[in-house]
């Protein structure tokens, strides 16, 4: 009898595995992997993703229960050994206990490591946390024997491969990653006009990250930097004034216009009301987790998140200005030759559909991720990329505009800018596509072959990606 249908956090990905297991040991993976051999086997963490990373056609590893964390805080370069299911959450207290804390954070905590390491996940003004892994220990098939086997993965291209593996080398049973000591985070919110000024600031502020704010086109930032002092003294209220009025009441406000009072609700409460609920120039000193996590998986929400290079972040902002305004019903013309490109690239005419037919109503997220160390991270290259993230809160029957608008986004940005989507989130690009953005894809479906020759460890989805890599 097959397993329970499976959805993801999103409600806009749902499956029916084979089979279902909850492994509590590394023995019980390779009894799995023993009993189902040659039959398709995938791993879950918190299906916390919005693509089609996380489909199982076959056997389902949840690995919640792979979750020991091992603290080595005593070694001159400390680190940790942390299971695949152990939730970054998690992490985070057993670290607190030894004055630690993980080198990169990303907005939300509830994932798992393996999972959020397997799709890139990334924090603000440094590197992806798969940049980080030093050694994974990966579940799979001896090549030569057949036989399940566990490896441990420490160096070389195959270390790279295995930090953003989109699950396609193996089950990851742990890994280990550096730590460092505990560190304190400033913060404060400044309005700005203009993209270039907000860039300006992060010479100071380089964990900052900032806001588009829709219908006004101005820019929030929250910047954010380490600094050696101690928690503020009114940071509990602070704290208490985030929690309650953006965790739970911004996303309330958010919920009810995209809901129930669309058109010209949203646009006035984002000229005239929005804005003023996020204190200006409160400085803020507290814990880094505390700063840099948000409870963002407090509503259910839907998302696209596409990467830019630097170099072409100017451009890219100028044109998803135009292109919200024109999906919101706008008449303006688009940046200069955006048209004659679009047309030469076939995308036109879907961006022409779009008129009128999507009202975005969330802040637009940007930050930046320095380059990852990794083959097929979103930043994996030679310069800094900006995740551009877009959210909607429609009501999981009532996505169809966002997935019109979606599509539009992610085709029309990686022809003009080489934009790449986030793997974990709504990924609409053909796999073509996706090879093209992604340069050392080939190489990684080399390694991939190497490690699993059948493909037992895929799905459609990811090989459909490989297969147009060469792979």
């Amino acid at each position: 009898m097959p397993a329970p249908l499976v959805t993801n956090f999103g409600r806009n990905v749902a499956f029916r595995p084979a089979a279902r297991y909850n492994p509590r040991s590394e023995a019980e993976v390779l009894d799995i992997l023993r009993a189902h051999r040659g039959s398709p086997v995938r791993a879950v963490g918190r299906l916390h993703s919005w693509s089609d990373v996380t489909v199982c056609e076959g056997v389902l590893l949840d690995l919640r229960h792979l979750d020991a964390v091992t603290v080595h805080a005593d070694s001159p370069d400390p680190w940790i050994e942390v299971g695949a299911g152990c939730q970054i959450k998690r992490v985070i207290r057993e670290l607190q206990k030894t004055g630690h804390a993980l080198p990169s954070l990303g907005l939300i905590d509830e994932q798992s490591v393996a999972g959020a390491t397997a799709t890139g996940t990334h924090g603000s003004g440094r590197h992806s946390l798969s940049h980080y892994v030093r050694a994974v220990r990966l579940a799979g098939y001896d090549p030569h024997t057949g036989e399940p086997t566990i490896r441990d993965i420490t160096a070389g291209p195959e270390l790279r491969a295995a930090r953003c593996s989109l699950g396609c080398l193996g089950i990851v049973t742990s890994m280990r990653l550096p730590i460092r000591d505990q560190y304190q985070i400033e913060e404060h919110f400044r309005r700005y006009d203009r993209l270039e000024e907000v860039l300006e600031q992060e010479a100071a502020y380089d964990l900052q990250q900032f806001f588009l704010i829709p219908w006004r086109w101005d820019y929030l930032a929250q910047h954010r930097r380490e600094v050696d002092r101690p928690r503020s003294a009114l940071a509990p209220v602070y704290r208490l004034y985030w929690a309650a009025g953006m965790d739970v009441g911004l996303h309330v406000l958010v919920r009810l216009l995209a809901r129930w009072l669309p058109g010209v609700c949203t646009r006035l409460a984002y000229r005239h009301v929005i804005p003023r609920l996020v204190p200006r120039g409160w400085r803020v000193v507290d814990r880094s987790d505390r700063q840099l996590t948000m409870q963002h998986e407090l509503f259910r929400h839907i998302e696209i998140e596409v990467f830019v290079r630097r170099s072409r972040l100017a451009e890219a902002m100028a044109y998803v200005v135009w292109l919200l305004r024109h999906a919101g019903g706008e008449t303006a013309d688009p940046p200069a030759d955006v048209a004659g490109r679009l047309q030469s690239f076939g995308h036109w005419s879907a961006v022409e559909a779009l008129h009128g037919r999507y009202l975005h109503h969330y802040p637009v997220c940007i930050r930046k991720v320095l380059p990852d160390d990794t083959l097929v991270s979103m930043s994996a290259g030679d310069e800094p990329y900006y995740a551009v993230s877009f959210i909607s809160y429609a009501r999981p029957s009532q996505r169809g505009r966002f997935f019109q608008f979606a599509e539009a986004l992610a085709g029309t940005m990686a022809a003009l800018f080489e934009a790449r989507p986030h793997w974990g989130k709504v990924c609409p690009l053909q796999a073509g596509e996706l090879a093209r953005l992604h340069p050392r894809l080939t190489e990684f479906a080399a390694i991939r072959k190497q490690f699993d020759p059948t493909g037992v460890f895929g799905n459609a989805w990811a090989r459909e990606v490989l297969v147009a890599a060469g792979g």
